[in-house]
């Protein structure tokens, strides 16, 4: 029996890396900026040059990949090699202009949005970029056969290192009382996914992609696994969407987005499985799976059928969204690829290579996704508007217009105009529409609609106060409330807070006091040390949480608002007694009170807590004898 040596290791590792050498550099640096930023998060006051950054080269992997492989499999020559790197570390530098580089008040959305469908693309090059030349069919799927499994592998080791990595530094600090970094266990997990779990996988990639053609012996496992287990389970899916499918039909009652999901699902797993048995049915024992094969695509028609006429009700309703032009831009994918394999040969290359194009062609341009939505939503405003007789001269009709000499505070003596002119339904309806474009693509579209520079109001305001929203002030600049209209099971009061009031504080019981102040949207945490150990104090949505490097402890602020509102209503309160609004506990041995001095909430759309600020009152018990 051989044993692993540190030579071989290292003989492998150098192996790998000079095979793959801009692969592995491409993760190194991604985990170098990961831990930069998990390391110093409340440090960092811009964050998007360094996400950037990252998603760039982490993109880099499987690019360079792909361009290494594909010179490999087509023996280019030394210029064209290094002429296909250089495009590939243009291209990446192209992407990365492309990302917004500075946080502001304007929509980032759409730049992460488009870079995840470039992720997607440029994987699914890595499955037939080297043989898109060929009609090595066998050679492709040992090729893919041989990667997915050595992903597997990959996953399965870097995890179990994980584990005993985390399992070893957990008995160091528990046996010798050491004191650990709270932030090392995520540092190594960045390392070994990123770093190791690529290295490791680009280290088992087979060199001779020729030799691919002509291997013949195919896993056993992987047969029982797809002939036994996602076989049943994808004719258990068809038997069960069929017959929803008719219930839908006979009663005309259609779930909102559901069947999208259901016949998308039901589509990607049976072309899963079909390209995952395919040599198997090359076999005149086996010929029942080509048959199989054929026969789904026949049993997706008149489902992809009844996911059209979702589609369409959808759009008709609601138009036309990001996700609703993916769901369609799918569903003509799955249609393009049952008429294929139907009137074709079984040309299995045929499925990544056709998605790839459908998402590229519509990553860009006029017809895009992007460029289509947004003009769809804009138009819809529009429409609406002019229904109800909000526009006129091309302008908005009683548009509020912002004080210059408020700045930057925003205020308006004409507030809310046009309130009363629209119905509850469309006034949801256009805040549906505004909402939506802030998510993704801005209100660059609509800026013409307004007399005044709101983007230039909202940038000042925006200096004294980063939590100046720009749907609300656009939707504030149409005469109309922000929010949804809804019936509310509190009281017509917006805005309400409940107040200790407190003017003198008692500390006598207590050794230490932390003052605290939370906004609606805090993401920062407060850090401290009492008697050796380490404390964090942060808010997270409702929850106050408290944790040392043991235990950790919840208060929901939603509970004490509650119960508040119970006892005095939906209106503003002043001098509500200390022990109503306070909570304590116990961690680590140490007594803590959080005394809230204020709690600000606002039933706008739906009940939120917004800012909370008060005191942590700290006991250790050591302390008392």
């Amino acid at each position: 029996m051989k044993f692993l040596s540190l030579k071989y290791l290292l003989t492998n590792a150098k192996s790998s890396f000079l095979r793959f050498p801009l692969v592995i550099l491409s993760s190194f640096i991604a985990v170098v900026i990961s831990i930069i930023l998990v390391e110093y998060d409340d440090e960092i006051i811009n964050k998007l040059p360094y996400i950037n950054t990252l998603l760039t080269f982490y993109l880099g992997v499987p690019l360079f990949f792909c361009i290494r492989i594909f010179n490999k499999k087509n023996n280019l020559s030394t210029k064209q090699q290094n002429l296909l790197q250089i495009s590939g570390l243009v291209l990446l530098g192209i992407i990365y202009i492309s990302l917004p580089s500075i946080e502001s008040t304007h929509n980032t959305s759409v730049p992460y949005i488009r870079y995840g469908v470039y992720n997607v693309i440029v994987h699914l090059l890595v499955s037939f970029a080297p043989y898109i030349k060929t009609k090595e069919l066998n050679g492709f799927w040992n090729y893919n056969k041989a990667l997915f499994l050595r992903i597997c592998t990959s996953v399965l080791y870097a995890s179990f290192i994980y584990i005993g990595l985390i399992l070893a530094i957990f008995a160091v600090k528990t046996l010798f009382d050491v004191q650990i970094h709270e932030k090392l266990y995520f540092d190594i997990y960045i390392v070994i996914i990123g770093l190791f779990n690529t290295w490791f996988f680009v280290a088992g990639v087979p060199e001779n992609l020729n030799e691919l053609q002509n291997i013949t012996e195919y896993p056993k496992g992987l047969k029982i696994f797809t002939q036994y287990v996602l076989l049943p389970l994808l004719i258990i899916y068809l038997v069960i969407l069929y017959i929803y499918t008719g219930k839908i039909m006979m009663l005309w009652d259609w779930p909102q987005g559901i069947v999208s999901y259901l016949v998308s699902g039901i589509s990607i797993l049976g072309f899963f499985n079909i390209l995952l048995m395919y040599p198997y049915g090359k076999t005149q024992e086996n010929e029942w799976i080509q048959k199989f094969s054929k026969a789904f695509y026949y049993l997706l028609i008149p489902l992809v059928v009844v996911l059209f006429i979702a589609l369409s009700m959808r759009v008709a309703d609601y138009g036309i969204t990001l996700k609703r032009y993916a769901a369609i831009a799918l569903a003509i994918w799955i249609s393009i690829v049952c008429i294929y394999f139907i009137f074709k040969k079984n040309n299995i290359k045929f499925i990544p290579i056709s998605l790839a194009i459908i998402l590229f062609i519509t990553s860009f341009g006029p017809w895009g996704m992007f460029s289509v939505s947004k003009k769809n939503q804009t138009k819809r405003l529009i429409t609406f508007l002019n229904k109800y007789e909000l526009i006129q001269d091309g302008k908005i009709k009683n548009e509020v217009l912002w004080e210059i000499d408020s700045l930057p505070k925003l205020y308006s003596k004409n507030k809310f105009s046009n309130a009363n002119i629209l119905p509850d339904s469309i006034h949801n309806e256009l805040q549906s529409i505004i909402n939506y474009l802030d998510d993704y693509h801005g209100f660059y579209s609509i800026r013409p609609l307004f007399t005044q520079n709101i983007d230039s109001l909202i940038n000042i305001a925006s200096n004294q106060n980063k939590y100046i929203y720009e749907s609300r002030i656009y939707m504030e600049s149409l005469g109309l409330k922000n929010g949804k209209k809804y019936k509310s099971n509190f009281a017509s009061n917006s805005w309400f807070s409940f107040n200790q009031n407190t003017t003198i504080l008692n500390v006598k019981e207590y050794d230490y006091l932390l003052p605290f102040l939370f906004n609606k949207n805090s993401s920062k945490s407060t850090h401290f040390d009492i008697d050796g150990s380490h404390y964090t104090f942060k808010r997270k949505k409702d929850l106050l949480i408290l944790s040392s490097e043991n235990d950790t402890i919840q208060v929901g602020i939603q509970q004490i608002a509650n119960k508040l509102i119970k006892e005095y209503g939906t209106t503003s309160v002043k001098n509500i007694p200390t022990a109503k609004m306070s909570v304590v506990k116990t961690l680590n041995k140490v007594k803590f009170k959080i005394d809230f001095q204020n709690i600000n909430l606002s039933d706008v759309d739906t009940l939120s807590i917004n800012n909370i600020n008060g005191n942590l009152y700290i006991k250790t018990y050591e302390k008392r004898h």
